[in-house]
């Protein structure tokens, strides 16, 4: 599905201005996983800033998340330019009291489970990204059964032909 893809970017939205306040904190060390010596006690830099930031950044009571996802190609295909879109919105759950994030996260895990469990990535073994275990029929099982609980995508294809 993506051969030959030479250029690829991942983008996170938080909030204005989130991305130089953690670059700031990665710069100064804060982010670390590695453990330092503070007064004899061996702390890693990044478990204090998250104890002293989450009461700030912890959703609330009447808080509602929304997750967007969009993936965009471009490029050439059978010699005319191609171009293809697939958007995802998805909603806090005011039923079930679900947020998006754990939507999105927890059934796309549990749909991937599912599939390991039942032999789908064959002799697989070993660190495969998601982009390569999850091609052809496997992605779009796990597409249909997202949207089967709620987690829409849509396609836009965008393609020039040769005029007869």
């Amino acid at each position: 599905m993506f051969k030959n893809i030479r250029l690829g970017t991942q983008k996170t939205i938080r909030w204005p201005g989130f991305a130089a306040k953690a670059t700031v904190l990665r710069d100064l060390g804060l982010l670390s996983q590695q453990p330092i010596d503070v007064d004899g006690v061996e702390v890693a830099p990044k478990a204090v800033v998250d104890a002293v930031l989450y009461p700030y950044v912890k959703m609330r009571e009447h808080d509602r998340d929304l997750t967007i996802f969009r993936v965009e190609v471009s490029g050439v295909k059978d010699g005319f330019p191609h171009r293809r879109r697939i958007d995802m919105v998805d909603r806090y759950d005011e039923t079930l009291g679900f947020t998006s994030m754990a939507r999105v996260t927890a059934f796309t895990g549990a749909i991937v489970a599912r599939m390991a469990a039942g032999g789908d990535f064959g002799a697989a073994k070993g660190w495969i990204t998601p982009e390569k275990l999850l091609t052809g029929e496997r992605f779009h099982r796990l597409v249909q059964e997202l949207a089967g609980a709620g987690v829409a995508f849509t396609e836009t294809v965008e393609e020039t032909m040769r005029l007869v």
